[in-house]
């Protein structure tokens, strides 16, 4: 892996001479202060940033004021959101929502914000995701109709995974729900991207524990890196699994290059102090150690999850769950139209721009008699 440095002025410089001395001094003080990596809660907080972050490249006013620069775009898009005219552009900016707040997440992870206090927050973030595939499907229903040429409209779930960012972002989303043991989220994902079943290999195998009907694909979608990621549940020496592991690990972000968001954030710094890098986590190598269950402990990779995997295997053997399979796959904050209102305040729905209205407990959900949109479901509106 080769990965710019970056000082503390914002100058990037490629030295990998430099990024050896770190690694050496990370795996220092691991050996010499385990204490340090412990996700207790505490721990982590009292210690200075720099000795808590997960990765070397961020430093505190950079995390401090890309946070910050996060919540602004996110306001933005907020109110990109009242004003979008079109299906297509309401479908973009709930994509939009959904990834700036799943990348603060990923901010946070890489700060060193204790993962136990990170955990309840994935939900919310698969809520988001869950509001951007109901609002696409407004979108694929609108272009069915404009393009009957292609067929009748049948339900697709918004992620294009021949799509780099897309298939990235989602396996992303669906590692972290596993490595917290969020059995209901989990299932949540498996059900929003049903339609993508049986085309890809490795969201088949990540998702084969969750499922009633596995199947075995040997390919992926996009080859390179995730067919060697995908070998490694086909492996059965237990070296040759490693290896491909570090393989993985090792290809990994050479082959994020084309990720337009991201890839080389670190060195992106803006004049006004943050920059577009988050921390760079392959969530999905951690998901597959932990489900199943190999030894990583020569595994030391900058982009490696490590304190996220050893905590999903204390929960393991606690048998403790971030959430059990115990709700209905639709969370609370929704209704259909025709029903009474839930809960009095404002309330949503893609089926209609500019629909956000306040709706008194009891009073009926209205119904937006158009073919093209199907049945017409209200989300709770939090702002």
């Amino acid at each position: 892996m080769t990965l710019h440095t970056v000082k503390p002025s914002g100058i990037g410089v490629k030295n990998n001479s430099q990024f050896s001395i770190w690694h050496n001094q990370r795996l220092a003080q691991r050996r010499a202060a385990p204490a340090i990596r412990k996700n207790d809660g505490k721990t982590m907080m009292t210690t200075s940033f720099d000795m808590r972050r997960r990765q070397q490249f961020l430093y505190e006013d950079l995390y401090n004021k890309t946070r910050v620069n996060q919540f602004s775009l996110i306001n933005a898009g907020i109110e990109n959101k009242k004003v979008a005219d079109s299906t297509l552009e309401n479908s973009s900016v709930y994509q939009f929502l959904y990834l700036e707040a799943l990348w603060i997440w990923m901010l946070d992870y890489t700060a060193g914000e204790p993962i136990a206090a990170l955990a309840p927050r994935i939900a919310d973030i698969v809520d988001k995701f869950e509001e951007w595939n109901k609002v696409d499907q407004f979108c694929q229903q609108e272009a069915a109709l404009e393009f009957p040429d292609y067929g009748p409209y049948e339900y697709s779930g918004a992620p294009d995974f021949s799509i780099l960012s897309d298939y990235q972002d989602t396996l992303q989303l669906l590692s972290i729900t596993i490595l917290l043991r969020d059995l209901h989220t989990v299932k949540r994902i498996v059900h929003i991207l049903r339609s993508h079943r049986g085309v890809d290999g490795l969201f088949e195998q990540l998702v084969d524990g969750y499922v009633e009907d596995g199947q075995a694909l040997d390919t992926c979608i996009i080859g390179k890196p995730y067919d060697t990621l995908l070998q490694v549940f086909y492996e059965e020496d237990e070296k040759a699994t490693l290896d491909l592991l570090q393989k993985y690990l090792k290809q990994w972000y050479p082959a994020m290059k084309n990720h337009p968001r991201w890839y080389d954030g670190h060195l992106r710094i803006r004049d006004e102090g943050n920059a577009p890098y988050y921390g760079y986590w392959a969530f999905e190598a951690g998901a597959t150690v932990f489900l199943l269950d190999l030894d990583d402990s020569q595994i030391d990779h900058l982009v490696y999850p490590k304190d996220l995997v050893d905590y999903a295997r204390q929960l393991r053997k606690e048998g403790r769950y971030t959430s059990l399979d115990t709700e209905p796959l639709m969370r609370k904050g929704r209704v259909e139209g025709g029903q009474p209102c839930p809960q009095t305040g404002f309330w949503e729905t893609p089926a209609k721009l500019h629909s956000r209205s306040h709706f008194e407990q009891g009073q009926i959900m209205p119904v937006f008699d158009d073919a093209a949109y199907g049945e017409t479901i209200w989300y709770w509106s939090e702002e």
